[in-house]
C-alpha cells in the first residue's frame, strides 16, 4: 500500500501538478510581499521568479500536449530549479556579503570617469539594494527560502524521474 502511494506521488502526471502549482505558490508568494508587504524586489529578486514562471510555462504546455510529455517536463525542470537554487545561493551569499552582486544592485556604482556617464549610470539605477535583507524568517531571507523551497523542487523532480521508470 505504501508503495502504491510513493508510485503515485512520484508518478510524472502528478510530479508535474505539484511543480507547476509549487512554482505558482513561490510567485504568489512574491508578488504578495511585493504588492501587499510593501517589499520592493531588487534585479536579483526578479531573476529568481523567471526559472518559477518558466516552470509554470513548461507545465502548462505539458498539459496541454498530454502526459507523453512528462518525463521531459521532469527532465527540464530539475535543470531549471538547480538554475534558481543556484541564482538564490548567489543573492543570500551577497546579502551576506561574501559574494559579490552585479554592479549597482549592491551600491557599488564605480565613481570614476566621465560625469554624464556617472549621472546616467545613477538615472538607471534602481534604488533597491540587492545586499540588504528586507524580510526573513527563522533567519533565512527571501532568497535563501527561494534557495531551499527550489532544491526540495529539484530533488522531487529527479526522484520522480528515478521512480517513475
Amino acid at each position: 500500500m505504501m508503495r502504491l502511494a510513493a508510485a503515485h506521488i512520484f508518478s510524472p502526471h502528478q510530479a508535474i501538478i505539484i511543480m507547476t502549482l509549487m512554482s505558482a505558490g513561490v510567485l504568489a508568494a512574491a508578488y504578495w510581499f511585493e504588492y501587499f508587504g510593501g517589499l520592493q524586489p531588487c534585479t536579483m529578486c526578479y531573476w529568481q521568479r523567471i526559472p518559477h514562471a518558466v516552470v509554470i510555462g513548461i507545465g502548462v504546455v505539458t498539459f496541454w500536449l498530454g502526459d507523453r510529455y512528462g518525463r521531459g517536463f521532469l527532465i527540464l525542470a530539475v535543470l531549471v530549479m538547480l538554475i534558481s537554487a543556484g541564482l538564490g545561493f548567489w543573492h543570500a551569499g551577497v546579502e551576506l556579503g561574501f559574494l559579490t552582486g552585479p554592479q549597482g544592485c549592491s551600491g557599488n556604482i564605480s565613481f570614476s570617469g566621465d560625469t554624464s556617464a556617472i549621472l546616467d549610470t545613477l538615472l538607471v539605477t534602481k534604488s533597491v539594494r540587492c545586499d540588504e535583507v528586507p524580510w526573513s524568517f527563522i533567519g533565512v531571507s527571501m532568497a535563501g527560502w527561494n534557495m531551499i523551497i527550489s532544491l526540495v523542487m529539484s530533488a522531487y523532480a529527479w526522484l520522480s524521474l528515478a521512480i517513475s521508470r
